[in-house]
């Protein structure tokens, strides 16, 4: 049934101490509880099986249900947490079966209702994004215990293929995860429309090494000032990944906030909320999470140019002359609380080009030799391409990369940005 004005104080007191909610405001809660239906479920009923088509993501009010395939349980739940998200992320069929262990009651939020909580309610979606990386960073210590168990029932064969199953049930829920994270990584990216729209004379060089990315690019418009950033976060792939939305996230909430956009201000309240997100400014936690970053802000009226880095440098060509602003030797995430990033100003010319690079293409080994690519080998091609027309340039980069490359594997995540004023 839907909610209605008999039950739905009951069910907002319940829903409101969800964790999945904390950060989301009552008329909105009022208004996706209006929109969603309140399903009983009897003990041993299957609410969805692994192959059923995803409508609805589902919160518990009462009771418990157990995940699962066939006859490997992988999680049980209770009130307060939810499920059915990855299908109705991917826009695919159940990956597993639900089923109620007792009698229970579950809120059922419809798929454009969950869509719309996704792209507009931070709160949330960060709340969902701190679930997956739990659930990443526990991986290896869940094949671990599966493999130490296999090793102790080596002799009995039915249950070393229930556990062989199960890994690779699990494999699939990773894999699943993985892709979750590339498409909400995606969304998050500044799409190429808005870049062109208004940046006009840029070109993106954006090659992530694995299916998602620890580089990301962000951009925002603040009245008549542009913000752009470039980012590298620790690792590369799903750990990378997971920082870099977290930072997309982070850099959308202080861009909404802060008055006069400056990067080193910028950059200090992003320091200071990874590590809050972290947990990195307690000291006895160790942990070396953290992103380089080059953040700029641009007035096109003025041609002012402001610039703050953290471990990331902002290259300026004019005339042929390369001039380097150099970064605070700090990372963002690991920097002290409160560390306060050095700003630098500088006048723009017309036919300025601006780089802004992670470290993903000067590290990447090749050569007959197999060395990095070097810094020294990326200012020699920048200068001497410099003149070439956009797109001439981004084609001699990536030229002189891969040649440079070769056979080899791609070293890291790759991004370069370059704009002409």
């Amino acid at each position: 049934m839907y909610v209605n004005s008999e039950n739905i104080n009951y069910i907002k007191e319940k829903i409101s101490s969800a964790p999945i909610f904390e950060g989301t405001q009552g008329h909105q809660l009022e208004l996706i509880l209006k929109a969603s239906m309140l399903v009983n479920y009897n003990a041993g009923q299957v609410i969805f099986e692994r192959g059923d088509r995803a409508n609805g993501f589902f919160i518990i009010i009462d009771g418990h249900v157990k995940i699962h395939v066939r006859q490997i349980k992988f999680i049980e739940l209770g009130p307060g947490k939810y499920f059915g998200e990855y299908a109705m992320i991917q826009k695919q069929l159940h990956s597993s079966t639900v089923t109620a262990i007792e009698d229970c009651k579950c809120l059922v939020v419809p798929p454009d209702i969950f869509e719309n909580l996704l792209q507009q309610n931070l709160p949330f979606s960060n709340k969902l994004l701190k679930s997956l990386i739990q659930r990443l960073r526990s991986k290896d210590k869940l094949e671990i215990s599966l493999i130490e168990k296999n090793k102790e029932i080596s002799d009995q064969n039915e249950k070393i293929r229930e556990q062989n199953q199960k890994i690779r049930e699990q494999n699939e829920k990773i894999h699943e995860s993985i892709e979750y994270a590339g498409m909400i990584q995606s969304t998050m990216l500044p799409s190429q429309k808005l870049l062109d729209l208004k940046l006009e004379n840029y070109f993106m060089i954006f090659h992530p090494r694995e299916k998602v990315s620890g580089d990301f690019y962000w951009f925002a418009q603040k009245d008549n000032k542009y913000c752009i950033a470039v980012s590298d976060c620790t690792g590369h792939g799903v750990p990378g990944s997971m920082i870099s939305i977290l930072g997309i996230s982070f850099l959308n909430e202080i861009i909404t906030q802060i008055g006069e956009p400056d990067p080193g201000k910028i950059l200090t309240k992003l320091n200071n909320k990874m590590q809050n997100a972290l947990n990195q400014n307690r000291e006895r936690y160790q942990s070396h999470d953290g992103m380089d970053i080059s953040i700029l802000v641009i007035d096109f009226d003025s041609m002012e140019l402001s610039y703050a880095g953290a471990q990331s440098s902002l290259y300026i060509l004019r005339n042929k002359e390369l001039s380097i602003f150099e970064p605070d030797k700090v990372n963002v995430g690991t920097a002290p609380h409160n560390y306060k990033f050095n700003r630098q100003d500088t006048l723009l010319d017309y036919d300025d080009m601006l780089y802004l690079f992670t470290d993903g293409i000067v590290d990447q080994h090749g050569g007959k030799d197999f060395k990095r690519f070097g810094t020294s080998r990326l200012k020699k091609v920048l200068e001497q391409y410099a003149n070439l027309s956009l797109e001439k340039q981004e084609q001699a980069i990536l030229d002189s990369l891969y040649d440079w490359k070769g056979e080899n594997k791609q070293t890291d995540d790759i991004t370069l940005l370059g704009i002409k004023i």
